[in-house]
């Protein structure tokens, strides 16, 4: 009996522990050729008649440059939702829906939507520590052997980011895919991209000589980076 109790409690944590996880939903939106202008006007009135900043920080719209996204816009609830959250159901004011369609739609290729969770365990910093920052650098990993060594290593490499000085929060694909994405936050800019940092030989200061070359072979079979793009806020089109 103590032992069903135990693993019904255990169960309970787990479930309740789920439900509260942050989540973001990225919507990747691709606009017909020649239709960025229009689309810009109209996703700004919308973002300021439907999604004021006062109304729990409203909208971030992200400018991609490079990898398959490019030239799209990243649009995303700038606070994050629970599990909990994303299953009340959801009230749109009046006129949203039809305003989006009207004005919005037609300009639109196609919309990605992309359900993103972010892994504290796995990120060196927190998640709301990145509401002021405009510029990341979002590596995108598949993961194709899962195992718990590639996930200690993972683990491991916290250490590293931190001893570097690299802000980044991770976040695992919720829509299909084994998918991971790692989004290091550029608070000085781009510059930061410049500076000259070894991650093999941090790695094997912290965890020992040729720690990095077997763990990484690990890596290599554990997933492979299968995107990466540059995201810039976009003020003009994002909730003031």
């Amino acid at each position: 009996m103590k032992k069903i109790l135990f693993f019904l409690t255990l169960l309970y944590v787990s479930a309740e522990t789920f439900s509260q996880q942050q989540t973001i939903l990225a919507n990747f939106d691709k606009i017909k050729i020649g239709h960025l202008p229009a689309y810009n006007d109209a996703i700004e009135k919308f973002t300021t008649k439907f999604f004021p900043a006062s109304q729990d920080g409203g909208y971030t719209i992200f400018d991609i440059m490079g990898g398959k996204h490019h030239g799209e816009k990243l649009r995303m609830l700038t606070k994050p939702q629970s599990f909990a959250e994303r299953e009340v159901p959801r009230k749109y004011a009046e006129g949203q829906v039809d305003y989006w369609f009207a004005n919005i739609a037609p300009h639109l290729e196609s919309v990605n939507a992309e359900m993103m969770v972010y892994q504290p365990e796995y990120s060196s910093t927190k998640y709301e520590e990145g509401k002021d920052v405009e510029k990341f650098l979002m590596t995108e990993w598949t993961i194709f052997n899962p195992s718990k060594a590639g996930n200690d290593i993972r683990k491991r490499l916290i250490k590293v980011s931190e001893k570097l000085g690299i802000k980044t929060a991770v976040f695992s694909s919720y829509t299909g895919e084994n998918k991971i994405y790692s989004s290091r936050r550029l608070a000085n800019g781009w510059k930061e991209l410049d500076e000259p940092m070894d991650i093999g030989a941090t790695y094997d200061e912290i965890y020992g000589k040729g720690a990095w070359d077997k763990d990484q072979v690990v890596l290599n079979n554990y997933w492979r980076r299968t995107d990466r793009f540059m995201l810039t806020k976009n003020k003009r089109l994002s909730s003031k």
